[in-house]
């Protein structure tokens, strides 16, 4: 099976390496290092390109993962940024079902599964995305809520996507949260399907790949907004 290098990631030339030039035609993948997460943004880490139906990403490993922003902060240290940074993912991990689609604090360390949370700490950096939506806050809102509505969930690869073809006249985006079972991407696609009717899987398969929404263009970087950053 031959896959198609999408991209290949952060590419910045010498006269960039310190901070990237924003010129009429902005064409950087991604904007390097951030100070802040705001509500409605996307944390990420790529996954293996081997995945059957993944788009194709340089430093993918495993499954990769992905997240919420329900609560923002800044800070220039990312440590510190990370665990004041509130999110809501879903988590392959053996505990309740209490804790499989989870609120907890981006960077928390704890000798309970249930209550750590280690998927972007300091041994992925320079792999990890923030991906940033120009949305209004009541986008936000809805985006939000319809991630924290999933909370107490079951986490399963068996999880298929809800078309917008299978929603019914009339419903909110909170009541089209139906699901019962999640992956970690699946939970951030169909939020941002739900309450913007945005489509954020580049290729549109039948799985939704971390990768998938890294290089999806809704991230794509212009000279007045950063969508897809790396830190």
């Amino acid at each position: 099976m031959m896959f198609v290098l999408l991209f290949a990631g952060c590419t910045v030339d010498d006269r960039q390496q310190e901070k990237p030039i924003l010129t009429e035609k902005f064409e950087l993948f991604c904007v390097e290092g951030i100070e802040d997460f705001k509500r409605g943004d996307i944390i990420v880490r790529p996954n293996l390109n081997l995945l059957p139906g993944s788009s194709q990403l340089i430093g993918g490993q495993n499954f990769g993962h992905a997240a919420i922003v329900v609560k923002g902060f800044r800070h220039n240290n990312i440590d510190s940024l990370l665990m004041n940074t509130i999110i809501v993912e879903s988590i392959a991990k053996d505990v309740s079902q209490a804790f499989q689609v989870r609120e907890i604090a981006a960077l928390a360390h704890h000798q309970l599964d249930a209550f750590n949370n280690v998927n972007f700490d300091g041994s992925k950096a320079g792999n990890r995305y923030r991906l940033r939506l120009s949305l209004t806050d009541q986008q936000i809102d809805s985006l939000i809520g319809f991630a924290l509505a999933q909370k107490g969930d079951f986490s399963s690869w068996n999880a298929a996507k809800r078309l917008p073809s299978s929603f019914k006249a009339g419903q909110s985006a909170i009541e089209r949260a139906d699901n019962s079972h999640w992956y970690c991407s699946l939970l951030v696609w169909q939020s941002v399907n739900a309450s913007t009717g945005l489509e954020a899987d580049v290729n549109g398969g039948y799985m939704v790949y971390p990768n998938d929404l890294i290089n999806s263009p809704l991230f794509d970087n212009t000279p007045t907004h950063t969508g897809r950053a790396r830190f």
